[in-house]
């Protein structure tokens, strides 16, 4: 599968510690239940890297989201 932008979402608010893993992304949160990340990966395993990372760190992942037209931003 090629590249594209994702929208991730983790189960609760990260601190700024943790942004800081996430350069390059735009990190938004939505309030105590989560937040979300939306950032660009040339391919496929590039983002199963990125989600195995974030098991790592203890972060409880809610969704993944590939997005088209409009919602690239």
């Amino acid at each position: 599968m090629a590249g594209g932008q994702y929208e991730i979402v983790i189960r609760g608010r990260l601190g700024h510690t943790f942004t800081d893993w996430f350069e390059g992304m735009d990190v938004r949160a939505t309030g105590p239940e989560g937040t979300h990340l939306v950032g660009n990966f040339e391919d496929q395993a590039a983002l199963q890297r990125f989600l195995a990372q974030l098991g790592e760190l203890g972060l409880e992942l809610s969704g993944v989201k590939r997005l088209t037209g409009e919602e690239v931003q």
